[in-house]
């Protein structure tokens, strides 16, 4: 379930881009701008990136510290009871609001990119239930909706999510970086397509920061 938080910043890629993408991982080698070159397991790739590129990096949060406004993006799977419960959250500064909104399948999970409405918090504090309103593409039976929203915060019908957390789930922020985090030895993830000559270019990037390293 990892591999959630990069799959996020596939939706940084233009649609018409999606089916063509690559993810690339591994660490810096070097970065003269715009030029990122990745040492990866098969050896060095150059990716050109964009002007307005986001370099993001995760760090350790707390569910406690979840408020109602927040924008959040969940992964999660249904439980024995079909609740959906929570096996990783990663709350997004507010200049991510809207990224990836709406709620659908992803590698045999459920990701919900919402709004928090509410938080209940257990008495232990080590867990509790998060309901999340969000916008998305398609209306279905009684009521429901889902899909991918096709702008933050706008949509053809809006839904709502109840998301069970434990102890055991991942809470992570996504932080919004800059270029000077792009140094050499740095583990980086991050998802890139080809042009007609085969020149390499990607609109975001997940980056290795105060130790906190990017899915593998």
């Amino acid at each position: 379930m990892r591999i959630a938080a990069v799959a996020l910043l596939f939706l940084l890629l233009p649609a018409r881009a999606e089916t063509a993408a690559q993810r690339i991982t591994g660490t810096v080698e070097s970065f003269v701008v715009p030029v990122l070159t990745v040492k990866t397991a098969k050896g060095s790739v150059a990716i050109t990136l964009s002007p307005d590129a986001r370099i993001v990096a995760n760090e350790k949060a707390q569910f406690s510290t979840i408020k109602p406004g927040d924008f959040i993006a969940s992964t999660a799977a249904a439980g024995k009871d079909g609740r959906l419960v929570a096996k990783e959250l990663r709350i997004f500064p507010p200049s991510l609001r809207g990224l990836g909104e709406g709620q659908y399948p992803y590698e045999g999970a459920s990701l919900t990119n919402a709004a928090v409405i509410s938080t209940a918090v257990t008495p232990k504090g080590k867990g509790g239930v998060l309901k999340l309103s969000f916008h998305g593409s398609t209306s279905g039976p009684n009521g429901m909706c889902s899909g991918h929203a096709p702008a933050p915060e706008q949509g053809p019908c809006t839904g709502d999510a109840e998301i069970v957390v434990t102890g055991k789930t991942i809470v992570t922020a996504w932080l919004l970086g800059d270029q000077t985090w792009l140094q050499i030895g740095k583990a980086v993830s991050l998802f890139a397509v080809a042009d007609a000559g085969g020149k390499l270019s990607s609109p975001g990037v997940l980056v290795e920061h105060n130790g906190v390293k990017p899915v593998p």
